[in-house]
């Protein structure tokens, strides 16, 4: 077998076994990251949104602690909690919790979610919900 074959072989099969590898390192990293966290010890924060406002109007929250976000939207209207740059600065325990855009989470009508988190860097970040913005219904998260 010339040496040009076999060489592209070996190349295609350890290019296959990355692939593999990597794909299983994303797909269990979460789960490592944040094995040995006991999540209903989680520093609570509650987040209420209703009449076009969120409550509080500061979040606060501590970098490096696991923290469940909860959100309850207290109207008769959908609210989202849209945040794209706090959110590339925290690792979700579910990162499917803000869908496919990345950058909020919708809150259905007279209901709550839980989030849980872990904010990795402190910082000053805009908080709004985008249907709304445009009704003053902004805030601010801080992370210490």
């Amino acid at each position: 077998m010339p040496i040009s074959v076999c060489c592209s072989s070996l190349f295609a099969g350890l290019a296959a076994v990355l692939m593999i590898c990597c794909a299983h390192a994303q797909s269990t990293a979460p789960t490592a990251r944040f094995a040995g966290i006991d999540w209903t010890k989680a520093e609570v924060v509650t987040v209420t949104m209703v009449d076009y406002a969120f409550s509080p109007q500061r979040v606060a929250l501590h970098h490096g602690v696991p923290t469940r976000l909860h959100l309850v939207n207290g109207s008769a209207d959908i609210h989202d909690f849209t945040a794209p740059d706090f959110f590339k600065t925290v690792d979700f325990r579910d990162p499917s919790v803000v869908g496919s855009s990345g950058v909020g989470i919708v809150v259905d009508p007279h209901q709550e979610r839980d989030i849980d988190l872990i904010a990795r860097l402190p910082g000053h970040f805009g908080l709004i919900c985008a249907d709304h913005d445009w009704a003053g219904m902004t805030a601010n998260i801080v992370v210490d």
